[in-house]
């Protein structure tokens, strides 16, 4: 008896423990005062307590069918049961049966709420409160083409064409595969049976159980042990006839089509060592008894983090010791990216999709940091920097971006929130909060979150049935971090806390400039104002944020502190910096840990001018950069006149590094798009552009740059200075290129500028050659380069139909993923961005009457996207305008529209500029 009453008591523990209270549980039923929607969230009056689910793949008919019994409890008495269901059809009324009497419970009525996505289910008298009924519904569906739910996927193998069905549910797609409480609170244990042909193989979440062949139509039905707690976008399943790949003993094991799989040796040489990286930084031992990796050859993300079952596209999985080191570094931290999220996301979940940036956030920081300490010759440090921290910038520096936790309701709305703020922004916030707190404190306080919300393990023990992993909010890490603190009697400082400190950073939009300035009395003091080059800005000075500041100064040369020890505060006017005497010049946001940029006063840029000329490696190269980005950033905001950014330029001429010179070029390309719209002094400051490309040429030559032994920013310098017209530059790359279509490699840093070349040339066997190189390559790294040099074309719309990149009349084609990739790629160029728009304008008619113009809408909007930044031309701003999506799906409408004022922002920004950016350049 006592023994139960424990168990009762850690349940009832569990219980109180994720309970939101009476007037929280109120608050779901109607709209919140955050606008949230909650017309599309589930009702609070029933939950799942477990899922027992048969499906059956039908792959001559395009098709599937199931069954799925639901252990379902009431919270509280009602006459109505509703799931989330969409393109599903009822092949026998539902029925519900009281667990405890046995006896069915007769439903009045059932019907689909299309725009909810819900099936609402009425039953002719209520439920009772804390009583467990079943709910069991056959059901059956289209295997889809758009590989999102339950999908199929045809490819070719040799002479023959094979198929695999496969899952993708994340976000809310388990709902298009079998009715289910598809939101990411309701975790729940699953019982899955997947039925199949003997020559084919299954996989779920868990290990198989036991096979058995059906005794009426001879299917083989495969049985997996029961998951844990999981919500059903984890939810996995696939059916296929894979090759395996393990090692005995080992709990990790690859699975890809048979020509492939002895090609995933190498990273079934690191993934073990991947998984052993994260089990050592949270000191939590992987949870689940199997880890499946499988190589899939597209997918509608490059990855999906399905608990034990995690898929990738093939080529992240299908490397070789002697791939090109970039390709590498993408599978690897692919992998590692999913292998992260079994902690973060499935182990512990946040409740709904609001804080979509929190463990996406947490494992692309922590992809960095782990790979960093794995493979420390990749200098990770500086592609953090470069790749997430300053694009996330940028992205977030405009009047209409939104917080990182932000409201969202409509499935629209729920499809449509992963962009940049979401994934890059939270990486580069969780980067500050590691400096802000230390090293120790950061890893000693999540693994503590990980510990509290997974459940004590002593009470694991004591009660398997009622064990499971919770969910969590950010508040909740927060919270954990301030206990941490507390324990070891660190004080940030007097006043600031994790929970106030990160809310000012993830609860409202933008970014803060920091402004140093020297007073009349000598004291250096730093103020705040929200960033933005919106123009005209639409903003207000109201933001205030919550800033710690590490600085240095010439005389004492400490880049390497990085824990603030000034702090501005949302109340304050103002913060003193102390400096020593005659400190010469000053740094703030020591290696861009902070998300912020920096504007100093005129005599503070002039000295860090004179440093940079003089001996620019005395400031650390993320410092470096930070300034280059920093100036160019505040040139457009109209913070600094852009004679500071081209005199910084101009020490350009000393920098060996690549990181530098690459943000350099950002700024520098981004110029170069728009100033297109004024013919004379876009060729002025293309002229401009090339005497620097023609400085870095001589130091690509002469092997003078610094970088990493990937030599992968090498390369993208390397192809900037062909693209730019330098002369030399051209001239070896195209001997390069004849002498590779004798049979001759090309050096790997001359890849991109060798096919860019071959492009230029244009004859019919030139042309062959790359087009085959395209559809024969499995490097998604070498694939991206001959899409770049795809843009090198003076007539890129001639070559689409060859390579079939685009047929948006037939949107069966490829993923949107891979479409994204296509047209990011195509822009790079001016003759790339006329190609791309006039093809979608051509394409206008035929899109229009499609009868899949829903799911084109999609992909209209990915091209749009990709062009908006890069148009400048009356007569691509004219194209642009035809192919606007609008009407049919509202929420594509809305993006673009936000894409269309960015656009309108940019023309603004150069009709007031340009003449200033000539000024700048002398010329």
């Amino acid at each position: 008896m006592s023994k139960f009453l424990l168990l009762a008591f850690v349940c009832t523990l569990t219980a109180l423990h994720n309970a939101k209270g009476l007037e929280a549980l109120a608050g779901d039923i109607n709209d919140s005062n955050d606008g949230t929607n909650y017309a599309y969230r589930l009702p609070d009056s029933t939950e799942p307590v477990s899922y027992d689910l048969q499906i059956t793949p039908d792959i001559e008919n395009r098709s599937f069918h199931g069954q799925v019994d639901i252990v379902v409890k009431a919270k509280q008495y009602t006459t109505e049961v509703i799931l989330n269901s969409k393109d599903l059809i009822l092949t026998s009324a539902p029925w519900f049966q009281d667990m405890k009497t046995n006896r069915s419970m007769a439903i009045k009525d059932y019907a689909f709420d299309d725009r909810r996505e819900q099936l609402v289910v009425k039953l002719e008298r209520s439920i009772l409160p804390s009583r467990l009924y079943k709910f069991t519904v056959a059901f059956s569906g289209i295997l889809r083409d758009d590989y999102i739910g339950f999908h199929k996927y045809f490819y070719d193998s040799g002479n023959y064409s094979r198929w695999i069905a496969l899952t993708q549910f994340k976000p809310i797609y388990a709902r298009r595969a079998f009715p289910c409480y598809d939101e990411p609170k309701f975790k729940t244990p699953y019982t899955i049976s997947i039925a199949r042909l003997n020559q084919h193989s299954a996989l779920s979440n868990m290990p198989l159980k036991n096979s058995e062949i059906h005794p009426e139509d001879g299917w083989m039905w495969d049985h997996f042990k029961t998951t844990k707690p999981i919500p059903t976008y984890l939810v996995a399943f696939m059916v296929s006839d894979f090759d395996r790949n393990y090692k005995n003993g080992d709990n990790i094991a690859m699975h890809t089509r048979k020509e492939y799989i002895e090609d995933t040796t190498y990273m079934m040489g690191k993934a073990p060592n991947l998984l052993r990286g994260v089990e050592k930084f949270t000191r939590i031992p992987y949870m689940l008894p199997k880890l499946d990796l499988v190589g899939v050859p597209l997918l509608n993300a490059y990855s999906m983090e399905n608990w034990g079952l995690n898929s990738y596209e093939e080529f992240y999985v299908t490397l070789s010791k002697d791939s090109q080191t970039e390709d590498k570094i993408q599978g690897s931290m692919t992998v590692l990216h999913e292998i992260l999220h079994q902690w973060f996301g499935n182990m512990v979940t946040t409740p709904w999709w609001d804080h979509a940036w929190f463990n996406e956030g947490m494992c692309n920081y922590l992809n960095y940091y782990i790979t960093s300490i794995i493979e420390p010759e990749w200098d990770m440090d500086e592609s953090f920097v470069e790749n997430v921290h300053q694009y996330a910038l940028s992205w977030d520096e405009y009047d209409d971006t939104h917080p990182l936790t932000f409201a969202v309701s409509t499935p629209n709305d729920i499809e449509n929130a992963f962009d940049i703020i979401t994934i890059d922004k939270s990486a580069a916030i969780f980067r500050m909060l590691k400096c802000v707190v230390g090293e120790e404190i950061f890893r000693t306080s999540v693994n503590k979150y990980l510990n509290d919300f997974a459940m004590p393990s002593l009470l694991n023990k004591l009660v398997h049935y009622c064990y499971r992993y919770m969910e969590a909010e950010p508040k909740d890490l927060w919270q954990t971090f301030d206990y941490v603190l507390y324990d070891a009697n660190y004080v940030i400082e007097d006043g600031v806390t994790v929970v106030n400190y990160m809310n000012s950073w993830t609860e409202q939009p933008g970014y803060p400039v920091i402004t140093v300035r020297s007073t009349s009395n000598g004291s250096i003091v730093a103020s705040q104002k929200r960033f933005s080059v919106s123009y005209p800005s639409l903003g207000t000075d109201d933001e205030k944020w919550l800033v710690g500041l590490t600085y240095t100064t010439e005389t004492e040369m400490d880049f390497d502190e990085l824990t603030p020890t000034v702090w501005l505060k949302p109340t304050d006017d103002h913060a003193i910096l102390k400096v020593p005497e005659n400190f010469g010049w000053i740094i703030v946001n020591i290696q861009s840990t902070g998300f912020y940029r920096v504007n100093y006063d005129e005599k503070n840029w002039k000295l860090l001018l004179i440093q940079l000329i003089t001996n620019p490696d005395r400031i650390h190269v993320l410092n470096r950069a930070q300034i280059i980005d920093d100036a160019y950033h505040l040139c457009r905001a109209e913070l600094v006149p852009y004679d500071y950014y081209t005199s910084l330029l101009e020490y350009l001429l000393m920098e060996d590094h690549v990181m530098p010179w690459n943000t350099a070029i950002n700024g520098l390309s981004s110029i170069m798009d728009a100033i297109r719209r004024y013919p004379t002094e876009y060729s002025k400051f293309k002229k401009y552009t090339q005497g620097l490309a023609g400085i870095l040429y001589d130091k690509l030559s002469e092997n003078r740059m610094q970088n990493a032994t990937t030599k992968i920013g090498w390369s993208r310098l390397l192809t900037w200075t062909c693209k730019m017209g330098n002369p030399r530059c051209a001239q070896s790359a195209s001997r390069h290129f004849d002498a590779w279509m004798k049979g001759h490699q090309i050096p790997s840093e001359m890849e991109e500028a060798t096919l860019c070349a071959g492009m230029k040339k244009g004859n019919v066997a030139a042309l062959s050659k790359i087009y085959k190189l395209y559809k024969t390559t499995r490097s998604p790294s070498q694939k991206e380069i001959i899409l770049r040099a795809l843009a090198c074309s003076n007539n890129v719309q001639s070559h689409f139909s060859q390579l079939n990149l685009i047929r948006l009349d037939n949107a069966d084609n490829g993923t949107l993923q891979s479409f994204k990739t296509i047209c990011d790629n195509l822009v790079t160029t001016p003759a790339g961005v006329r190609g791309l728009a006039d093809y979608m304008a051509q394409l206008l008619n035929s899109i229009q009457s499609s009868s899949i113009l829903d799911n084109l809408q999609k992909y209209i909007a990915v091209a749009y996207a990709a062009l908006a930044p890069k148009v400048a031309t009356d007569d691509e701003l004219f194209v642009m305008e035809m192919i606007k999506p609008s009407g049919i799906n509202i929420h594509i409408n809305i993006t673009t529209t936000k894409i269309h004022q960015t656009i309108e922002s940019n023309l603004l920004w150069m009709e007031r500029d340009h003449e200033k950016i000539m000024r700048a350049i002398k010329m």
